[in-house]
């Protein structure tokens, strides 16, 4: 007959379906209920989201449009799409026009999604409000090309319209007549490509967007100028929604601000998982003793 286990060792060994339904349960409960618990912690928003918001916001006074580049793919997409669509948000509530392109071939799906999105919500239209120019292979070659010529670099937008024939880069040559270029960076290309090529040649304004994992690398090139600031993570997304927020801009969806209750709700689970297994393990086994 099987001996009967201790509390104690029950809890060092607890059976992997209960670790993960109690993670599928504080992962699903808070994106369904959205309870926002994890945004009132973050009304402090760090200084580098802020110095990209206020970058952006600035736009609505000179005319220029924003350069938003998708270099990421689906893998990223949890951290980075957010960040996308609040730019995009911010932009279409301050009619700033936006040029959208990407360094990432798969990246091109996730970006024309975005615009539709954006576009239908605040009424944006294609040509005028925004122009996405897609994708085109040579990376450092595409941005050295926009320094000097947008149009010969993308003959056609993404949907095989003429550039030329489009509104808004009657007054958009060249990436001088940009007046901010944000990367929303997952790796190589990004971040760096552009300011190796676009800011430290064309003296180009920029900032980035980066996945947590990532931020860290980029964080010196705040303190050299070279980035006007960093959207680091969902966190950081979270957080650019938050002042799209509190600029007024309430119709505005917050995927980031839903998702951080179910990282953080997770987050805590695993640590008070792991806490509850080495005190059971550690009891019986000096109970054992």
């Amino acid at each position: 007959m099987a001996e009967k286990k201790s509390l104690w060792q029950a809890l060092a060994g607890i059976d992997r379906r209960i670790v993960y339904l109690t993670l599928l349960v504080v992962l699903v409960v808070p994106l369904i209920l959205s309870l926002g618990l994890s945004v009132k912690p973050m009304k402090d928003v760090s200084q580098r989201v802020r110095q990209v918001f206020e970058q952006v916001d600035s736009l609505q006074y000179s005319g220029m449009p924003l350069m938003i580049s998708v270099d990421f793919d689906p893998a990223s997409k949890g951290e980075l799409q957010p960040m996308l669509y609040a730019l995009l948000r911010h932009a279409a509530a301050r009619n700033v026009p936006v040029l959208v392109l990407g360094l990432w071939p798969n990246g091109v799906g996730l970006a024309k999604t975005a615009l539709e999105d954006v576009g239908r919500e605040y009424g944006r239209q294609n040509g005028v409000d925004w122009v996405f120019l897609g994708y085109k292979a040579g990376i450092d070659a595409v941005i050295l090309g926009m320094g000097e010529n947008i149009a010969r670099v993308f003959p056609s937008d993404a949907m095989g319209s003429r550039l030329d024939q489009h509104p808004l880069m009657q007054r958009v040559r060249r990436l001088a007549d940009v007046g901010f270029v944000v990367s929303l960076s997952a790796g190589t290309p990004g971040y760096l490509d552009w300011l190796l090529y676009a800011q430290s040649r064309y003296r180009v304004r920029m900032a980035t967007g980066t996945t947590a994992v990532q931020a860290a690398d980029a964080y010196p090139y705040v303190g050299t100028g070279q980035l006007r600031g960093i959207v680091a993570g969902m966190k950081g997304a979270a957080e650019y929604e938050i002042l799209n927020q509190q600029a007024g801009f309430r119709q505005a969806s917050t995927p980031a601000i839903d998702a951080m209750d179910a990282q953080s709700f997770a987050q805590f689970a695993i640590v008070l998982l792991v806490v509850i297994g080495n005190v059971g393990f550690f009891v019986a086994g000096r109970r054992r003793k």
